[in-house]
């Protein structure tokens, strides 16, 4: 049943006129059709939005990794520059044994071991990052703290460059060690006897250096000593170098650590070219070993 007509009239003459009736049939379908166009649009718009919102938390993801690798990327650079302060220490620890010879200074339990690994972290990375940063700044800490105590025993030794410059520290001769201080069997008589010193195997000839700051207080023939020289290095410290084949000092003479003193021989009471060497605390024998920084039994420190 028409409800209304519609008419349409076109601005030109040579168009024709249409009419178009309105039923209550084309009335509910125009409005379903617009109801679905309607629909349509919000629909696009909906999913435009999801879209927008999906992209949005991508991009924030994205941008929470990026955080993430430059913590780490930070953290990781802290290590490093950590490993270098105890790289540093270690160092510190191998000259202050050098320079306090006989002292025997032992620093090697000041640098922290190696660290138990960590769990991977879980869910929550920040709180990792977190935990994982306090345990480096600590660490920090100590690294700092521990070359600060450094710093302060290398300015203690350095007051004290004129005493540790006068300690027995380093290899006479570049030789082979082949006997040491203590009892051992007599090469002449097959009896055990108390050897005084450490005999050290070199070619005849071998440059003899001191082993520390010194005055020259004998050069001469003593029995089964051979050619021997002896140095006063303090009051109570002194060496003897003994079977040499020349001597290359004279009494009084004051000599540095690494001055050349002497040449290895074989005279006296020996068997063949070698340095029988001696360190004397208040005119008594004591192992020479005690007195010498070395990398191995028979190389020289220098």
């Amino acid at each position: 049943m028409p409800i209304g007509t519609i008419h349409w009239l076109p601005q030109r003459s040579s168009k024709i006129s249409r009419k178009f009736i309105l039923t209550a049939g084309r009335l509910r379908l125009i409005i379903l059709i617009s109801a679905l166009f309607l629909t349509g649009i919000a629909a696009l718009f909906f999913h435009i939005g999801i879209i927008n919102e999906t992209t949005q938390l991508t991009d924030n993801r994205q941008s929470e990794l990026i955080l993430y690798r430059g913590e780490l990327y930070q953290l990781s650079e802290r290590v490093m520059n950590l490993r270098s302060q105890l790289e540093e220490i270690t160092t510190r620890e191998k000259q202050v044994l050098v320079a306090g010879a006989g002292l025997n200074i032992d620093l090697s339990e000041l640098i922290p071991q190696d660290a138990p690994i960590n769990e991977p972290p879980g869910n929550d990375m920040f709180r990792y990052i977190d935990d994982l940063e306090m345990e480096i700044m600590l660490l920090e800490r100590l690294a700092d703290a521990e070359l600060m105590a450094y710093d302060s025993l290398v300015r203690f030794l350095m007051g004290k460059d004129s005493e540790l410059a006068r300690i027995p520290s380093i290899w006479p001769v570049d030789g082979i060690f082949v006997s040491s201080f203590g009892p051992r069997i007599d090469p002449f008589t097959g009896a055990v006897r108390i050897h005084k010193g450490i005999d050290l195997a070199c070619i005849a000839g071998s440059p003899i250096y001191a082993p520390a700051d010194g005055v020259i207080i004998f050069v001469g023939w003593t029995g089964g000593w051979g050619l021997n020289i002896v140095i006063r290095h303090s009051d109570r410290i002194s060496t003897r170098y003994a079977h040499c084949s020349a001597a290359c000092t004279v009494i009084g003479q004051e000599v540095n650590r690494g001055d050349l003193i002497g040449r290895v021989g074989s005279t006296g009471r020996s068997v063949a070219p070698h340095l029988h060497y001696e360190v004397l605390i208040d005119g008594v024998q004591v192992d020479p070993e005690d007195y010498i920084l070395r990398e191995g039994s028979d190389s020289a420190i220098f």
